[in-house]
């Protein structure tokens, strides 16, 4: 009750604010019975701070990084609502064409829009031109399609990762049409322990196998620690021949067979 009162979100209104902002219920008139006085709906019980505590983060944990014969991304499967797990086994990366992948965080309706209209725009793209756009140029068309939603309640953090005449890229877009590209990318609430397994163990040119097992490697330890990841980890590979998937694997299980070969 103390920390709610020096941040502002008093669940205890004042006298004024309950004749103001409150509406009586029906109750019975018997002075046993104390009278019931709830808020209205959308209407706040904080008078120092409107907008009342903080929202919760969003929680999930996508990577994706550079290797000899392309790029390995790779994903865990917990979706969340603020403290509740609504799916424990969820996609969290999007097809756009065959080498082009992009793995998303935030909220999943918002992420699940914006991975259509990207497809779409890279398909008339294709229609138009002959070819598809490069992945920079992808993250660029993304990135103008999110700028009329900056200011908004939109929350979509986009990773591309692909193959194109340049050879392999990665790209991250965010809501308010942020767009950067690095050779290392970490997006979400279990991406601070993801770039710690992945800067103790990243090497410029690595080989397919090595990267396979770095990338789940470093998930499988992110969901460990983060509370908002967990389920299953996926795992993608973008070649110059297209998009490959691994098969799913139980991060539980996973991380038992990681502490088993350490004290081997």
């Amino acid at each position: 009750m103390a920390l709610q009162s020096v941040c502002g979100w008093d669940v205890t209104p004042s006298r004024q604010i309950l004749q103001r902002d409150f509406c009586r219920l029906p109750h019975l008139n018997s002075s046993g019975y104390p009278r019931l006085l709830l808020p209205p709906y959308k209407v706040t019980s904080s008078h120092r701070n409107p907008s009342g505590p903080p929202p919760p983060a969003h929680g999930t944990t996508t990577l994706a990084f550079l290797y000899d014969k392309g790029v390995m991304v790779a994903t865990d499967s917990r979706s969340s609502a603020g403290k509740l797990v609504c799916s424990p086994d969820s996609r969290k990366a999007t097809l756009i064409h065959s080498h082009l992948i992009a793995s998303t965080s935030g909220s999943a309706a918002d992420c699940q829009f914006f991975g259509r209209v990207l497809a779409r725009e890279c398909r008339l793209y294709q229609l138009r031109n002959g070819y598809m756009p490069s992945v920079k140029g992808a993250a660029k068309m993304l990135s103008t399609m999110m700028l009329p939603f900056r200011g908004m309640d939109i929350c979509a953090a986009v990773t591309l990762s692909g193959w194109d005449r340049n050879g392999p890229c990665i790209c991250y877009v965010y809501n308010d049409g942020t767009r950067i590209s690095s050779d290392v990318i970490s997006v979400g609430s279990g991406s601070p322990y993801a770039y710690s397994i992945i800067d103790d163990g990243y090497r410029p040119g690595m080989e397919e196998e090595e990267a396979r097992q770095l990338a789940r490697r470093a998930v499988c330890h992110a969901g460990r620690r983060d509370a908002y990841s967990g389920g299953f980890v996926d795992v993608y590979m973008v070649k110059e021949s297209g998009c490959e998937k691994d098969a799913r694997e139980d991060l539980v299980e996973m991380y038992k067979r990681l502490i088993q070969e350490e004290k081997q």
